[in-house]
Parts: structure tokens; C-alpha cells; sequence
């Protein structure tokens, strides 16, 4: 596995600012400039006297002064250089040709000469190549970076690794698979512990849950009307055929394989995955298809069979005939439980903040990004422009995390109510 990241430092982008083209090129220049130099210089274990060596696709060894004299010598108003981080989990033991081999068969694919430059850091616990692309390849033609590129250099990286360090690969993919799960089952312990003890504390009732809720406001019949017709009703996986004829934990089940593997071999298509999803979402919207109903029915039983209990004989109690004729009429019983669980509902409605932390925390962190900017394109000592630019890639980093975070809490809280579905009592 192989994380891709890309930023391009360009004209257009400074002229954003209100300046004059010749200067905002000056700016996109001296901005890329300080990327060659931040990646041979950057301070480490790793830098050597001279700085760090920058390779290219033929030469293992090459001045930095060819690179810095054609970046110079740009006169466009877009793209001066693209910026790539190729960071394998597992270090390459030769990332020279690690990078040549991506590179290469990026350039094939896209049906270009590229023109690259490259350094290697060490100064992290994984090592990770900084390429610097020219916007044209060597041919003239205009070199542009989306996501299919990035999965690309993803794919050829991880068949590299696995060609060349087998093993390794192997053990990184089981430390990840084990990490994911040992976090997995400690934040689903801490959602039933935190259950359990709403339970306890009579904040939740242990089979109430917003699903009811869902099909008193849209009964499943009327849901179920509205769904648009799929003609194909199968699909085959590794062997077993899956239909929506089948049962609930079933499919469930084959989601759960799923999500727990990460071996691309086991996916499926993404057409037979959507299947997949509404199938089960059908499933689950039948089985609490009339559990109001169904709750109602047994709380009256329940509540009967106490009164009968209570105002038996051998109760040795006194019941007054007026009082216990009302309460053996069902129209009263049927009103005091639909009372009760109007009161759960109206309880469910959330009170807390629900406002995206995450999303606030980001837009503040591209807000202090573009201060960074609009600070460094003022500054005149280049030490300070330097020091500016390692903010920003840090800054640059730390949006990375926060959007990965985010998908982590995406994760967290399907897994929370899938485990809430499997633990209801009334399904038991």
C-alpha cells in the first residue's frame, strides 16, 4: 500500500492575489525554487554535506543547477512544476529504481515522456521519494496529475514491492489488517459499554431504536413501493451465489467479509456492491416492518398478566371494581403504552452540538495555510521563505490527516449501528 500525494505550484494561482503577471510569475518561480531546495536541504539524519542526491530517470546522481535553470527560465502563466510524494508502507531498498519503474510506467500509460527530477528522504520511519515533474514532457506536450494517475503509481508501487520484498509486504499487510481490527473491537466494546450503562440508567430502552421510529414515519410497505426495480436479482462471489431472496444475516454477513479484508482480489464490482447494500437495506427495513405493533401487543400481554397476578385472591390486596374495570379495558391500557413510547421518542431527539468538529477543524487549518502564503509572498530573506514553506507542507499534512480522520468516523459510525441492530433484545 502506497500513499500519492500531488501539489502543483503555478502562475495562475498567484495571480489570484491581485498582482501583475511578471510578478506573479517571479513568485511561482522563487515558490518552486524553495521546493528543490527544501527537498535537498531539508535538515535530517539523512543530509549529507552537499545535500541529499538528486537522481533522474537515467542518471543516479545529477546537479541540482539543470533543474533550477529551467525552472528560471519559465515564461507561462500555469504550471511551473508538479510535486509528487511517493510514500510506500514498506521503504523500497532501492528507491531509485522503485521511482524509475512507477514513473516509467506512468508515463506509458498516460502516453508521455515525462521529465522528472527526484530526492529520497529517510528522515521518517518510512522512507519516501519527493519527485519534481516539468509541466511539459520532453516531447512538448502538457503533462496533467488526476486520481486515476494516483491509483496508477499506487498499482505499480505495491507489484514492485510485492516482485521485489515478497515478505515484507506480506507482514505490513497483516500488522495493518491487525491494527484495524484490534481498533475496531475496542471502539465497538466502547459504544456497548456506553450503551449499556443509557440502558441502565433508563436513558434508552433496549429495543427502542430509530428504526422504529423510521417506519412509523415511513411504514416499509409504502417504502417498499417507491424502490426502483432491479431486473438482476444474483451474483456470484468466489464460488457462492448471492440473491435478494436471501436471509438478512447472510448478507450482512458477506458486507462484513468485505469491509474486513483489505486483499483487492476480494472485492467486488461496484455495481454488484450497490446491489449488495440494497438488498440489505431491504431486508432491514422488513424486520421492523410492524414492531410497534408487535411491542405494543406484548407490553399489553405483560401488563395483563401483572394485573391478574396482582389482583388475584391470593394477593390479599384490595382493588376498587371501578378502578380495576378501567384498567381490563384495552382502549386505556393501548393509550397509557402509546404515551409511554411517544415519551422515548421525543427523548431520542437529540440535544448535544452536532456540528462537524472535523470540517471546522480543516477550514482552519486551509485558513492558516493561505496565511502562510499570503506572509511568505511578502517576505524578502529567503531563510524565512524556507521556513514558511516546511509550515506549509506541514499544514498540507495535517489537512491529509484530518480528511482520513473523517473517513475513520464515517467507519466508526456504521460499525455503531450495525452493532446496535445484531444486539436488540427483541430480535434475540
Amino acid at each position: 500500500m502506497m500513499i500519492v500525494r500531488h501539489r502543483y505550484i503555478s502562475v495562475k494561482a498567484k495571480l489570484r492575489s491581485g498582482v501583475s503577471l511578471k510578478a506573479a510569475r517571479g513568485l511561482a518561480i522563487g515558490t518552486a525554487l524553495g521546493h528543490v531546495k527544501y527537498i535537498q536541504h531539508r535538515p535530517g539524519k539523512d543530509l549529507e554535506q552537499d545535500g541529499r542526491d538528486v537522481f533522474t530517470d537515467s542518471e543516479d546522481s545529477v546537479e541540482a543547477k539543470e533543474l533550477r535553470d529551467i525552472i528560471r527560465e519559465y515564461e507561462g502563466r500555469g504550471v511551473v512544476i508538479h510535486k509528487l510524494t511517493l510514500s510506500p508502507e514498506v521503504s523500497p531498498n532501492d528507491p531509485k529504481e522503485f521511482t524509475r519503474e512507477v514513473m516509467k510506467e506512468l508515463g506509458s500509460e498516460k502516453g508521455l515522456d515525462l521529465q522528472w527530477w527526484a530526492v529520497t528522504h529517510d528522515n521518517t520511519d518510512h522512507r519516501h521519494v519527493h519527485v519534481v515533474v516539468l509541466p511539459k514532457d520532453k516531447e512538448g506536450r502538457l503533462v496533467r496529475f488526476d486520481k486515476n494517475d494516483y491509483n496508477r503509481l499506487k498499482d505499480s508501487g505495491d507489484r514492485y514491492l510485492e516482485r521485489t520484498q515478497y515478505s515484507d509486504c506480506r507482514m505490513a499487510e497483516l500488522v495493518r489488517q491487525e491494527k484495524h481490527r484490534q481498533r475496531s473491537n475496542e471502539r465497538q466494546q466502547q459504544l456497548e459499554k456506553e450503551r449499556q450503562e443509557r440502558i441502565k440508567n433508563g436513558e434508552e430502552l433496549p429495543w427502542l431504536h430509530k428504526k422504529i421510529v423510521r417506519e412509523q414515519l415511513e411504514p416499509y410497505q409504502q417504502w417498499n413501493k417507491d424502490q426502483p426495480h432491479d431486473p438482476k436479482d444474483s451474483f456470484d462471489y468466489h464460488g457462492q451465489r448471492f440473491s435478494k431472496d436471501d436471509g438478512y444475516e447472510r448478507l450482512t454477513g458477506l458486507r462484513r467479509h468485505l469491509h474486513d479484508n483489505t486483499d483487492k482480489s476480494l472485492r467486488l464490482p461496484k455495481d454488484d456492491y450497490k446491489r449488495l447494500a440494497s438488498w440489505i437495506n431491504q431486508k432491514d427495513r422488513a424486520r421492523f416492518s410492524g414492531e410497534i405493533d408487535r411491542q405494543l401487543t406484548s407490553a399489553k400481554a405483560s401488563q395483563t398478566a401483572r394485573d391478574e397476578a396482582r389482583n388475584s385472591p391470593a394477593a390479599n390486596r384490595y382493588v376498587s371494581p371501578l378502578q380495576q374495570e378501567m384498567m381490563r379495558n384495552p382502549i386505556m391500557g393501548l393509550f397509557l403504552t402509546e404515551a409511554a413510547i411517544a415519551s422515548e421518542i421525543v427523548r431520542m431527539i437529540p440535544l448535544t452540538d452536532q456540528r462537524d468538529r472535523l470540517k471546522e477543524n480543516r477550514d482552519d487549518l486551509e485558513g492558516a495555510k493561505r496565511d502562510v502564503e499570503a506572509k511568505q509572498r511578502t517576505r524578502g530573506n529567503p531563510d524565512q521563505k524556507d521556513a514558511d514553506e516546511e509550515i506549509i507542507e506541514r499544514l498540507d499534512d495535517a489537512i491529509d490527516d484530518n480528511k482520513n480522520t473523517r473517513k475513520d468516523a464515517r467507519k466508526e459510525r456504521e460499525i455503531e449501528e450495525r452493532k446496535r441492530d445484531r444486539d436488540l433484545d427483541f430480535m434475540e
